[in-house]
Parts: structure tokens; C-alpha cells; sequence
């Protein structure tokens, strides 16, 4: 017979309706006058029946050994007769109970029992045995900890000791789970069955397939996208799958009792979630976040995580003297990421979570690049703040934040390793060939010298280590997801910063070789063509192919200050000489541009301000990817 029922309410009321109203009849002939059921106009009722009943609502309050708890209410409507003024009368009212249900959630609903009817009162939320109304069970983020040790008691407890890696195939015989590696779809990273299926699976040399007939309490792990990509490994997918079946096993008995095709959940790796979900995709996203926070925690649990990162950084302390202290911690959490058998990223974000709020810091991967590990005060760094912005975002803060936006565009700060840092010699080297990076000592002192961002989860092309992710019946979602940071001028410490760089922006940007080659320019623009052409050592036609301008009419500039310079030929002529953003500035201003607040000024501000190093197809793809339809010319004139 196929069940399908969209809550446990229509269930309950469409299969037992008879129990439920047969138990208010019978609680009500015992009870009698204590469940108030006098009318304000049959005050002394000779006969009582129920009409109707309505289930309203059900909490769950317990599940032990599959034996479960849960409290119903009933809204019935009630049927009093009488005698009013020597005539025999009927009067109907709504009346509200609670009905005490007990029984066994196990391959259906069994040995159920009414154990308790009541009036209707409020019940208090209790914590501790509490469970959602679709059997998922309440986790606070404060005792997340204290739940991995719980799993880990229960399921593997030698790894409450001492620090060890988990031996996966040791932890699914202790829980009697069977794995599989199977052939699943690339966005799903795993699947857990909770009922008998047919389904296929690699054969040992991972090449051939065979149909294998499943039951409950199987894994099947995708070998090609473990958890999260980047971020996770086989270890952190298999341990997930495992607390999806300690912890809702119950939750996917009331949805077969409910819809007796559901047999597995699927875990999808996704860019973005849904914060508005309701009814069952909210229990579904409640279920993936539980899986995802607790899953770190069993293969790093708290006490001996911290124990081993500390034995790791006493030795490495002593034996890397010549490193800085951000180096050292990156090495000390590839080191950990390696022992417990999880990514660096995933032992990077333990590390924090165990109180190594340094390790922030390290492991500083965005758009495809790894980026020098740095330091910083402790303290210093609120939730969801962050010294790191990529590019795009540093763009668009830029754009958006009067403040920072003064500070880029009057060089007090500059946009180097993924931060923004006061531009002065003591934090910012720079080279002949334009390029700057970061100072050893910025680096051990970011606090010091870089703004902080607020993080904010956005939709976008980009995304560095946020992440998202759920778990599904049959349903497909595509999105993406990056960081997207937001400047904050009222932290206090962007406030010391920004005092700083005030202070320091008059003597650090420019060298007095800049000032003075700026002050004996020439008057006109032709005339400062063919200087920067001759101080840059080059002749027109490497000139035009840099540009992408014919020789021909970078002579003609050179020779008649007349001709019309369009913006973007300007531009153009810029990324060819790979002026820095001065020498462009006085450039662009001779050839009679003046700034304006649009998106195609503000954007070529950015590329002269950080990009004066490249060339001239990077410059249009990155104009491409802002959206700004016009290139800077690209073809023979």
C-alpha cells in the first residue's frame, strides 16, 4: 500500500482518528465535571459526545531505543443535551486537549498507545529531550563539542584519550554501517539509505559497475567530489554521512512512515542556501548544518586537537628558529591536517575553532592563488571580520565607501596580498618592475598596517572558503556563492589605521626620484609620450604592440598635441608604458580627462591603482568581468 501524506498530523488523525476520539469520549465519561464541559446555556448536560476532531499540532518530547513520546492537540467539537426551561436542547462548543501518545518508530508506526487526555494547556520547551516536529533533534552551538564527544563516546571512544586519526572502517563496523563507492551524480558527494534499494556501485577497481541490493545503514561515497571539493576529504564525507545516521535515522522512519518511497538522503555540494526555508527543507537544512559542524569535531575533538597542535608547535618552534611565527603555524596545520586525515582548510578552521585564532591567517587561498601566511593581535579579528577581500569586492568597496575610496585614490593605502595596507616603506616593498608585496614585518604585524572587512555571504562568480551545502530527497539545486566583505570605518582599529596612514601617506608615496621626475615633466602631452617612451626604454612600435595601437598614430601623438585622445586610447597608452598610477594620473589629466564617480572611471582608477603591472588583455578581461562593455583598444588602428 503507498503512503503519501504531507505531515505527521494528516497521518495521525487519518489512521487513528478513531482511538483519538474514542480515548477523549471515554477520558471525559471517567473525568467527567473536571474537563469543564458545562455551556453557558445547558449548565447541567445529560449526554456528551464528541462530533468531530481536529489534530492541530504534535510535540515530540523523547525517542529511546525507537520507543517514542509525543503530545497531540486536539481540537474537538463537542455535542451537550440537556434540559433548558422543561425542553430537551443541544448546544455545541470547541474544546481543546492534549492527548499522551507512546509507541515504537520502527519500519512504520507500532504498539501505539494513548497513555494520558487533558485540557489544553501551554507546554514548556524542554531542552534537554526536545525534538523538532519532524524528529530532529535540537543542537545549540554552544554544545557542539560536547555532542562529537557524545558520538565519539558512543561509537569510538579511544579517540577521547589520546590524539589519533580515525580509522574509518573500524568507526562503520562500530556503528554496523556498510560503505560503497558508487557512480553518483558530480554535485553529490554522498548518500545514506535508510530502507531496502537497488542501486549501483564501483566494483574494487573502481572502473566496472554492479547492481548491489542495499539495506539500511549504507554509505554510498562519490570518489570524485568528497566533501566540499577543496575544503574536505573521504574522511570528513564518510564521518558526515555517519551523523546523519546516528542522529536522524528517526527523522527518515517518520518520513517513510509518511511516504513510503523516500529510502535515502542525498548529500549535495552547493554554493548557496536557501535562508528562508520552511516545514520539511528547513528540518533539512537543520540536519546538513548538524552533519557539517559536528563532523570536524569528530575527527578533531577538542581536547586532543588542542593537544596536538601545541605538541606540533613546541617542536617546529624549535626547529624552524629562522621562520616567521605565521609560517610556522601553517606548517604545524599541514602537519595536523595530515595526522587526523582531513584537509589543511578543514584543520585550519579547527584551529580556530579550538582557539588558534591565528590560524586565520594561514592557508590564504583566493581566485586560485596561495598568498603568504600572516599574523596578527589577538583580539583583534570580530566574528565574520576578515584582512582579506578579493579583488572584485576590493573593487566594488572601493567604489562604494567614500572613505576607503580616498584612501586608494590619494595612495595613502594599497591594495597588496589580498589586503588593503598602508602605503609605507616600512609595510609595502615595491619593485622596478611595478610589482609590490607585503614586508616580512607587515606580514607579522597585518593589525598594524591593514584594514579590517566585515564578511557577508553573497551570490557571485567567486567563492574562497565559505561555503555551503544539504542534504535532499530527490531534489536539485545549482548556485554558487562567494565572500563578499564590506568595509568598516567605525572598527576601531580601521580607525588607528586610518589615523596612520594620514600620518604616514605624506612621507611614503612617492620616493623623492618620483617627486622629482613629476615636477620636471614636460607641459604637454605629446611631449610627455615621447619622455615616458625614452625613460621606459622603448621605441613605438613596442609601444604599439603593447598597446595595441598602430606606430603610426603613437607617432602622430608624438608629434601633433592637437590630434583628439580619447579615454580609453589613453588607457591604452598606460598599460604600454606600464605607468604607475602618478606618472597615469598626470598622463590622463595632460591629455584633457578628468575623473568622474562612473563605473568605467572608477574601474580604470582601480587597474592604474593596482594593476599597473600587466598588460593590456588582462586590463580588458578584467573590464569584461566588471561589466563595462568598453575595451580599451586591442586592434592595429
Amino acid at each position: 500500500m503507498h503512503n503519501n501524506y504531507n505531515s505527521f498530523e494528516a497521518y495521525l488523525e487519518n489512521i487513528y482518528y478513531d482511538e483519538m476520539h474514542r480515548a477523549i469520549k471515554n477520558a471525559i465519561l471517567q473525568k467527567g465535571r473536571s474537563f469543564d464541559l458545562n455551556s453557558y446555556y445547558i449548565l447541567d448536560p445529560s449526554y456528551i459526545d464528541i462530533e468531530s476532531i481536529r489534530v492541530r499540532s504534535i510535540t515530540f518530547y523523547g525517542i529511546e531505543h525507537r520507543q517514542i513520546f509525543f503530545n497531540v492537540t486536539i481540537n474537538a467539537e463537542i455535542v451537550l443535551k440537556g434540559i433548558v426551561k422543561r425542553n430537551y436542547e443541544a448546544d455545541r462548543y470547541s474544546k481543546w486537549f492534549i492527548l499522551s501518545f507512546y509507541g515504537h518508530l520502527i519500519s512504520g508506526l507500532r504498539k501505539v498507545m494513548i497513555i494520558d487526555v487533558r485540557n489544553y494547556s501551554k507546554e514548556r520547551f524542554s531542552k534537554e529531550n526536545a525534538l523538532s516536529k519532524y524528529l530532529v533533534p535540537y543542537l545549540y552551538s554552544e554544545d557542539l563539542d560536547n555532542e562529537a564527544e557524545k558520538f565519539l563516546q558512543k561509537y569510538y571512544p579511544e579517540a577521547l584519550g589520546n590524539p589519533m586519526p580515525l580509522d574509518m572502517a573500524e568507526l562503520l563496523d562500530n556503528m554496523c554501517l556498510t560503505m560503497h563507492y558508487a557512480p553518483l551524480p558530480d554535485n553529490i558527494f554522498g548518500k545514506s539509505y535508510f530502507g531496502e534499494a537497488k542501486v549501483e556501485v564501483f566494483e574494487e577497481d573502481m572502473k566496472h559497475t554492479r547492481t548491489e541490493n542495499v539495506d539500511v545503514g549504507t554509505i554510498l561515497v562519490n570518489p570524485n567530489v568528497f566533501f566540499m571539493r577543496n575544503i574536505g576529504s573521504e574522511n570528513n564525507t564518510i564521518v558526515h554521512e555517519c551523523v546523519h545516521h546516528d542522529l536522524h535515522a528517526n527523522f527518515f522512519e517518520l518520513q517513510k512512515l509518511l511516504n513510503n518511497d523516500v529510502v535515502s538522503i542525498s548529500c549535495e555540494v552547493v554554493e548557496e542556501y536557501g535562508r528562508d526555508t520552511v516545514g520539511i527543507d528547513k528540518a533539512l537544512h537543520w540536519m546538513e548544518w548538524q552533519a557539517n559542524v559536528l563532523t570536524p569535531r569528530i575527527l578533531m575533538p577538542l581536547k586532543t586537537t588542542k593537544q596536538k597542535l601545541n605538541e606540533i608547535l613546541v617542536r617546529l618552534h624549535g626547529e624552524k628558529q629562522d621562520l616567521r611565527n605565521a609560517e610556522i603555524l601553517q606548517l604545524a596545520i599541514e602537519e595536523l591536517a595530515s595526522f587526523f586525515g582531513v584537509s589543511k582548510l578543514a584543520a585550519k578552521l579547527r584551529a580556530i575553532d579550538v582557539g588558534f585564532e591565528q590560524a586565520a591567517g594561514t592557508f590564504v587561498y583566493v581566485e586560485g592563488r596561495y598568498y603568504p601566511p600572516y599574523s596578527f593581535r589577538s583580539g583583534v579579528l570580530g566574528k565574520n571580520q576578515t584582512f582579506v577581500i578579493d579583488e572584485m569586492n576590493a573593487f566594488n568597496e572601493a567604489k562604494m565607501s567614500q572613505e576607503l575610496s580616498e584612501m586608494v585614490f590619494s595612495g595613502k593605502v594599497v591594495y597588496v596580498n589580498v589586503m588593503f595596507c598602508i602605503n609605507d616603506p616600512h609595510y609595502v616593498i615595491r619593485y622596478e618592475d611595478g610589482s609590490i608585496e607585503l614586508t616580512e614585518y607587515a606580514l607579522e604585524h597585518v593589525d598594524e598596517c591593514c584594514l579590517i572587512f566585515d564578511r557577508t555571504n553573497r551570490i557571485s562568480k567567486l567563492y574562497d572558503d565559505s561555503f555551503y551545502r544539504r542534504c535532499f530527497l530527490c531534489r536539485d539545486v545549482n548556485a554558487v556563492n562567494f565572500v563578499e566583505a564590506t568595509y568598516n570605518p567605525n572598527y576601531i582599529d580601521n580607525q588607528t589605521a586610518q589615523e596612520r596612514a594620514e600620518e604616514t601617506a605624506k612621507i611614503s608615496a612617492f620616493s623623492k626620484e618620483v617627486s622629482d621626475e613629476l615636477m620636471n615633466m614636460p607641459g604637454s602631452f605629446s611631449k610627455t609620450l615621447g619622455y615616458h617612451i625614452k625613460r621606459r626604454g622603448i621605441t613605438n612600435e613596442i609601444l604599439a604592440e603593447r598597446s595595441g595601437l598602430s606606430s603610426r598614430i603613437i607617432s602622430d601623438y608624438r608629434n601633433n598635441e592637437s590630434l583628439t585622445k580619447e579615454l580609453p586610447t589613453v588607457m591604452a597608452l598606460c598599460i604600454g608604458l606600464n605607468l604607475h598610477q602618478f606618472y597615469a594620473d598626470d598622463f590622463i589629466a595632460k591629455a584633457g580627462h578628468q575623473w568622474k564617480m562612473t563605473p568605467d572611471h572608477m574601474l580604470y582608477r582601480w587597474l592604474l591603482a593596482s594593476h599597473s603591472d600587466e598588460n593590456l588583455y588582462q586590463w580588458n578581461k578584467r573590464l569584461e568581468d566588471a561589466g563595462i562593455h568598453q575595451r580599451l583598444p586591442s586592434n592595429k588602428h
